[in-house]
């Protein structure tokens, strides 16, 4: 009876423990954190058709325009001076206007600074400035999105980009006034992201089959911009601008595909499934070759985290001739990379995605706190339970 006591003792003992540790005191204040995200609230099915015909027919729309754009810039481009290799033009409302000053000078400047000069494949930017009025027998254009349509589809020279330009960047370029102080560098790395997968068309001319049949299968997701810049944990990824403590961090995670979870916690395999992703030995490439690109960066899944200035980061790494060996190659996609690294296109990914993101561990793993309270009460019952034995021992 004295043993059934003290093991009820010992029961109640670690359950007051684990109380402790685990439960609020009474009158204890709640924790500003959220642990629930706020969510659009679901469309009934009939709005979710109209929807989904309305980006049905974006898409189409933005087809036609790339098509129209490149039978009405024939002639201007022939006109163009010999050596210019960047070309803008601006619309609204489907119908040719001039070209705000600020986005010409803008532009120009992007492209010095991309390092372009005269290249052998020119690009025409169709800048799409947004309707004063609202179009109410059409779907209107969806801002942040933008389409390219590549050289094999044109005279085999000349990418085309029709960037939209939103409502308040069109009130900007017209010299409208807007709250705060809108530096000139703003517009400068907004046309320059835009210039998309035409900027790598234009510093290297058009990609071998794999390579290009590679990235169109992916939506150009790894080369959405030539310049990259520095790198750093501070990136366009609500993951690399969060802390892992706090809730924010891993909401996003957990909407990543397996792969990209995996390069997180660098493993190379991942790693390298999620930049393969897409490669084939046989390539098709649509004709025409029309991409049309998410430019919002908070309205991506990535396949890779911080993925979209890759391979611009394998050039800057590798240099300009390995990387056009790489770009112009015949070999499989993961030959020439790994060619161009001179290292498994995984391990290299692995370091690299370090440099953006503080690596997880995957795995189950209880809390330190628990942990500790747990082996407190395993070792207070070993001692109770070798206690007890040696009082019962017969002498």
């Amino acid at each position: 009876m004295a043993s059934l006591r003290r093991w009820i003792l010992v029961g109640l003992v670690g359950c007051f423990a684990l109380a402790l540790a685990y439960l609020p005191p009474r009158g204890a204040t709640p924790s500003e954190r959220s642990f629930f995200m706020p969510q659009s609230r679901r469309g009934t099915p009939a709005r979710q058709r109209a929807q989904a015909l309305a980006d049905e027919w974006r898409g189409a729309d933005a087809s036609l325009r790339l098509l129209r754009a490149r039978r009405e810039l024939q002639g201007l481009l022939r006109e163009a001076r010999a050596g210019t290799s960047l070309v803008v033009v601006s619309e609204s409302a489907d119908v040719a206007i001039p070209t705000p000053p600020i986005v010409d000078s803008a532009i120009h400047v992007a492209w010095r600074q991309l390092g372009l000069g005269e290249t052998k494949v020119r690009v025409a930017v169709i800048i799409q400035l947004a309707v004063a009025t609202a179009v109410h027998d059409r779907p209107a254009i969806e801002e942040g999105i933008a389409a390219y349509l590549a050289p094999d589809s044109t005279d085999r020279t000349t990418c085309i980009a029709v960037l939209p330009a939103g409502n308040y960047w069109t009130r900007v370029f017209r010299g409208a006034r807007v709250s705060g102080r809108l530096p000139f560098d703003a517009a400068v790395l907004t046309l320059k992201t835009g210039l998309g997968p035409c900027a790598f068309y234009a510093a290297y001319g058009t990609p071998g089959k794999s390579v290009r049949g590679w990235l169109v299968s992916r939506g150009w997701d790894l080369a959405l911009t030539v310049d990259a810049g520095a790198r750093g944990r501070q990136g366009n990824s609500p993951i690399g601008m969060a802390e892992a403590r706090h809730y924010s961090y891993w909401e996003p995670i957990y909407s990543l595909p397996p792969t990209a979870v995996a390069c997180i916690a660098s493993r190379p395999e991942g790693c390298r499934a999620a930049v393969l992703a897409g490669a084939s030995d046989d390539p098709a490439i649509p004709f025409p070759d029309i991409v049309r690109i998410e430019q919002r960066w908070w309205r991506r899944i990535p396949r890779l985290v911080e993925g979209q200035r890759f391979l611009a980061d394998v050039a800057d790494e590798v240099g300009r001739h390995r990387f056009l060996r790489f770009w112009t190659s015949a070999l499989p996609v993961d030959t020439a990379l790994a060619a161009a690294l001179k290292r498994p296109v995984g391990e290299w990914t692995a370091d690299w995605e370090r440099g953006f993101v503080q690596p997880i561990r995957l795995g189950p793993a209880a809390p330190l706190g628990g942990v500790v309270i747990a082996l407190t009460i395993a070792v207070f019952a070993i001692v109770v339970v070798a206690g007890t034995a040696s009082r019962r021992q017969i002498r």
